[in-house]
Formats: structure tokens, C-alpha cells, sequence
């Protein structure tokens, strides 16, 4: 048992395409690797990953070295089963982050995506950008 709990995250889609293609590499890896943070996936997000990872213009950037190393971390997050059920957002297609974080009991969805951040709240999850999630964790869990 830690001494401490977990922040529980959601990272969305274009975190991790930015983490493998290298904008932010260290940042988005420190916050992989805390024993401060508890990250958050399913099966539709990590498919969902895979297919913006095989798109024809993301391909000449992400080597399948690289690839493999961003399955690895995702594999080595917590996998919750989502039954999609919310219909909030503006663009349909990313409700399931919100069910995501709703079964996860998820602190903070991290994104770059207006059509979630505009929501700032759902549920018991903060909605926030990369750059404001930092500014928090950095003031909360120095780094080790």
C-alpha cells in the first residue's frame, strides 16, 4: 500500500500521438512512470490510438520502434471495461473518454481536444490540457 493516493488520469487520444512522435517526450513519460499517478485506458481508446498511429501522415513519423514503446506503456495502465452510455460532448465521438473516466473515478482527463476541454467538469473529473495538468502535478509530487 502507498503512503499517498494515486491521482487517477485519462490521457485522450492526442496525448499520447504527441508522447510517441516526441512534442513533450520527457513531460508525458515522467508522468507515465510516477508512482504518483494512476493512468487509465480502454480497449476503444487504445484501438483508437492504433488506428490515428496508421494513418498515412503520421506513419513517416512514428517508427515501429516507437510505436511499440507507446503500446508498452499502455498495456502497463490500468484497463477499465466502459459501457458508453454519455452523450455530452460536441463531437460524439469522444463520450467514451467521459464513461472512461467515469468508471475509472479518474481525477483529470488530459487533452488537447476543445470539444472536451470546453466541458471543463464531468462528474468527479477535471477536464484540463497538458499544460495546466503539469502546473498542478509539478506543485503537488515533485519529482522524485
Amino acid at each position: 500500500m502507498l503512503p499517498f493516493e494515486r491521482i487517477k488520469i485519462i490521457l485522450d487520444t492526442n496525448i499520447w500521438i504527441s508522447f510517441v512522435i516526441g512534442k513533450r517526450l520527457n513531460e508525458v513519460e515522467r508522468v507515465l512512470k510516477s508512482p504518483y499517478t494512476k493512468v487509465f485506458v480502454c480497449e476503444k481508446l487504445i484501438r483508437e490510438v492504433n488506428d490515428t498511429l496508421l494513418k498515412p501522415k503520421l506513419r513517416k513519423y512514428v517508427s515501429s520502434e516507437r510505436k511499440n514503446v507507446l503500446l508498452k506503456y499502455m498495456a502497463a495502465c490500468s484497463s477499465v471495461l466502459v459501457h458508453e452510455q454519455t452523450i455530452r460532448s460536441r463531437d460524439i465521438g469522444d463520450d467514451f473518454l467521459l464513461d472512461l473516466a467515469q468508471a475509472a473515478n479518474a481525477d483529470y482527463l488530459i487533452t488537447g481536444d476543445n470539444d472536451l476541454l470546453v466541458l471543463q467538469q464531468h462528474y468527479q473529473t477535471a477536464i484540463l490540457n497538458f499544460n495546466d495538468f503539469l502546473s498542478i502535478f509539478n506543485k503537488k509530487h515533485q519529482p522524485l
